[in-house]
């Protein structure tokens, strides 16, 4: 199930991808036609709620709980519905107050990436573990159940949320259509279940981090309710592209996976000290040098160019031909070029032989699967366990949305005008006690750790109020059991912090 929903951060953001290509006519793979394919509509739209009892052992203990499907006809601008949302609820059935029990309402990216990920391997009571004919679900002793309620959405045209036929819901692909249409399913779900005084946070990995900073802004101008925390995992949220940023962006992140690779001498170093080191050097003498340009010396030029190579292992002379600007392809296919290898872009751990990366840049990427052959596990589970049978094929990824977005004028009409920092800095001082956990994998290339950090503190978000978290990982965090297991701590703590 690896990484699909980075895929329209790959799209969109890699650059000169024809000039890096192997093979001009090189082909697209099977996953990526298949993830192409149109979707199937629904003949109605039907309005059901399937709710089943079950309990599974989380955190050590024994905990029972409701499950609740729910499926919430979409309007289009007629107010006659286009489409039906899904969502996917879970409800420990335990003593106490539930108005005072945190809600996470949680979804993925893509844009066209169902919540799957998450619900299926990260954060949901059951998880499917292994690959192929090995695959099984299992309890996960890592959700969040114990401490919050779940709610799990598709987003129109993923997942089990689609269309209706002969309708046009392609209002809902876009920035703003995209964060109502969500905003619309919470308000929803929490009016239908008595919830409306439950703490809300908003859950989202890649672009659904830039999708739950658009329900923020969505919602501040609806004047509806704020939520009280806000997770994002592996930040794509804008404010950290163009000349010097996007290198020195990348800088630390290029120094972590050398590291992995023992490209570089350790020296004794853990990940997070050589990260550290490459990051206060982006941020000082490489920052400042990429400023100055032609107007650098060369005793100075070289002088960077040999700190470089020294922290993510590429020569200095390569990185002086450069103009001491690498791009993620430079690096991928440079560092362990002796050895006859390239490197992944949503996990810079994996690696292929580059005579085998026959694909078209960026489906040649060893670490992206494009989610391919999950979709019969998951249908088996909805129907099998919470007793709900979609009536199209489930689609855990779905990039002909990716293609049709519309990144919308009010949100800067494309994906490199993205800034959605500013949303969350006006909606935290709007609602002092708002919360914010912000976290990634020091491996992803794609959406670099720093990054979206750099975002926030930028836009004025108050420090004090943010939870920063690095992981061992690549840009999906909790495909590494130690990263889910860390993710899952960090993430208990962030959530009893909040009546605090």
């Amino acid at each position: 199930m690896r990484n699909f929903s980075a895929i329209a951060a790959m799209l969109l953001a890699t650059t000169s991808v024809a000039a890096h290509a192997q093979d001009g006519e090189a082909p697209m793979s099977p996953a990526f036609l298949r993830a192409m394919e149109p979707m199937v509509p629904r003949d109605t739209a039907t309005d059901r709620v399937v709710v089943t009892r079950h309990s599974a052992k989380i955190a050590g203990r024994k905990l029972a709980y409701k499950a609740i499907v729910t499926e919430l006809p979409m309007p289009g601008a007629d107010g006659v519905p286009v489409a039906v949302g899904v969502s996917y609820a879970y409800v420990a059935e335990t003593k106490g107050d539930a108005a005072k029990r945190p809600i996470l309402f949680v979804f993925n990216g893509g844009p066209g990436a169902s919540s799957s990920p998450l619900h299926m391997q990260a954060l949901g009571p059951r998880r499917i573990v292994g690959k192929g004919d090995a695959a099984h679900l299992e309890d996960n002793p890592h959700s969040l159940l114990d401490v919050a309620d779940l709610v799990f959405i598709d987003p129109v045209g993923t997942g089990a949320s689609m269309p209706v036929k002969d309708r046009d819901a392609s209002g809902y692909w876009g920035v703003g259509g995209d964060a109502r249409g969500v905003s619309a399913m919470i308000e929803a779900w929490v009016k239908a279940n008595d919830r409306t005084a439950s703490p809300r946070v908003l859950v989202g990995e890649s672009y659904g981090t830039s999708r739950a900073l658009a329900i923020v802004n969505e919602d501040m101008k609806a004047k509806k309710p704020l939520p009280a925390g806000v997770v994002l995992l592996s930040l794509a949220i804008g404010d950290a592209d163009g000349p010097v940023l996007s290198e020195a962006m990348h800088l630390p992140t290029f120094a972590a996976v050398a590291w992995y690779h023992q490209a570089i001498d350790r020296g004794g170093r853990t990940v997070a000290q050589h990260y550290a080191e490459a990051l206060n050097f982006a941020q000082t003498e490489y920052a400042s040098a990429l400023m100055r340009g032609p107007a650098l010396p060369s005793d100075e030029r070289r002088k960077v160019a040999e700190r470089m190579a020294a922290l993510i292992g590429i020569p200095a002379d390569t990185i002086e031909a450069k103009n001491l600007r690498l791009d993620n392809y430079d690096f991928m296919l440079a560092l362990l070029a002796d050895k006859g290898l390239r490197t992944g872009q949503l996990d810079g751990r994996a690696t292929r032989a580059i005579a085998e990366s026959k694909l078209r840049p960026p489906f040649d990427d060893p670490s992206m699967s494009l989610g391919s052959g999950t979709s019969a596990g998951i249908e088996g589970y909805l129907k099998n366990e919470l007793g709900y049978t979609a009536p199209s094929p489930y689609r855990s990824l779905n990039l002909g949305i990716n293609f049709k977005w519309n990144w919308d004028k009010d949100y800067g009409g494309s994906y490199r005008a993205m800034s959605f920092a500013p949303y969350l800095k006006a909606a935290m001082d709007a609602q002092p006690g708002l919360k914010v956990f912000a976290g990634g994998g020091y491996y992803d290339i794609t959406t670099p750790v720093y990054a979206g950090q750099f975002a926030l503190e930028q836009a004025g978000v108050p420090g004090d109020r943010v939870t920063y978290a690095r992981y061992a990982a690549g840009h999906s965090v909790f495909e590494d059991e130690d990263g889910l297991t860390g993710l899952s701590a960090d993430l208990h703590r962030f959530l009893q912090s909040l009546g605090g």
